[in-house]
């Protein structure tokens, strides 16, 4: 279980979920619908919307999908090919599709590019140093 979610990119399940929700109908129309109120000792209201979480997902995803970046493996080649597909449909779905032409959608299209780059970065960075490690 473990090694298939090492495979899966996280972006693409949140675009599915994404696209699933489009396809009810209910994003982009509900995004801005509160959910619940959290009153803050400051005595300040904090109403969270579809969008907010939407978006907190996005950020803890991205977080998840740069920690997998730093294994090196066969493995790994292959979460950072596929990750750049669902950032290509993240870019299509966004410039093509009236539901994914919002700004909650370009800031999950934002973070899948930020997903994309730094593992290729973090990768290259840790081969690099695991190449010299060996070669004393």
């Amino acid at each position: 279980m473990i090694k298939s979610l090492q495979l899966i990119p996280l972006f693409g399940i949140l675009l599915f979920i994404y696209w699933f929700f489009a396809q009810m109908n209910y994003f982009p129309a509900h995004l801005n619908d509160v959910l619940f109120t959290i009153h803050l000792p400051s005595k300040a209201s904090w109403k969270p919307t579809w969008g907010d979480i939407w978006v907190l997902t996005g950020v803890l995803v991205l977080y998840i999908e740069v920690f997998k970046a730093t294994r090196t493996s066969e493995v790994t080649i292959i979460d950072h090919l596929l990750s750049t597909c669902v950032l290509i449909g993240y870019l299509v779905i966004w410039l093509i599709y009236p539901w994914g032409g919002n700004s909650v959608f370009l800031i999950l299209s934002a973070m899948s590019f930020l997903d994309v780059i730094a593992g290729f970065t973090i990768t290259i960075s840790a081969a690099r140093r695991d190449l010299s490690l060996g070669g004393k």
